[in-house]
């Protein structure tokens, strides 16, 4: 008998919760799922019901922070704000969840790393990537048409503000003493915007 989707969505978050803090301490590699079993209190058996391998384990990770994202890009498409607040709110909201998630940043680098090997990874971040794109280069497009951005390629501009954010995590993950995640995505995405205001 499967259990009752309220139970199975419960471990499903228990077990995930219990793998980041075995990864984060042992990393990808050095995690057995007996360690993520002891951490979770439960059974190996257990684990194995609701996850066949690490990867899957990985997978739902990613995709309960992705999740997670998606909704504060959500958030500020409905907002009604201006592009301009729309981009600054956004920024905001994922500043936040980074600050909330340093301890699982190396984990993510290796999560990165491992999604050019693996499928199952490589198909989850390639939907966030999807669905960010969905989102945020309408609000740049809407920017455009109401002629509060200068002409230019929204999509360009998406995929910029997109690595301004994962270059920071990398300097920072390089010279935490002299980058900051908050100070710095922030002021470089404002840059960014502020280029592509008219009349600037």
């Amino acid at each position: 008998m499967s259990p009752c989707p309220e139970m199975s969505d419960e471990r499903r978050n228990q077990i995930t919760d219990a793998a980041a803090f075995v990864f984060a301490q042992k990393g990808f590699h050095g995690a057995r799922m007996e360690d993520i079993a002891q951490q979770a209190e439960l059974s190996k058996g257990a684990i194995y019901w609701y996850f066949k391998s690490k990867d899957e384990i990985i997978s739902a990770i990613l995709e309960k922070m992705l999740i997670r994202e998606m909704a504060d890009m959500d958030e500020a498409l409905m907002s009604g704000l201006s592009a301009k607040e729309n981009l600054q709110f956004f920024t905001k909201n994922v500043v936040e969840d980074i600050i909330r998630l340093k301890p699982l940043i190396p984990i993510l680098f290796e999560f990165w790393a491992l999604q050019t090997r693996r499928k199952s990874i490589q198909q989850t971040i390639h939907e966030f990537y999807r669905a960010y794109m969905k989102i945020i280069t309408p609000i740049i497009q809407q920017g455009i048409d109401k002629g509060e951005f200068r002409t230019t390629d929204a999509e360009n501009v998406a995929i910029a503000i997109g690595a301004i954010v994962e270059g920071t995590i990398l300097l920072w993950s390089y010279a935490p003493e002299t980058v900051s995640l908050e100070k710095h995505i922030k002021h470089s995405v404002l840059l960014l915007i502020e280029g592509i205001e008219c009349g600037a």
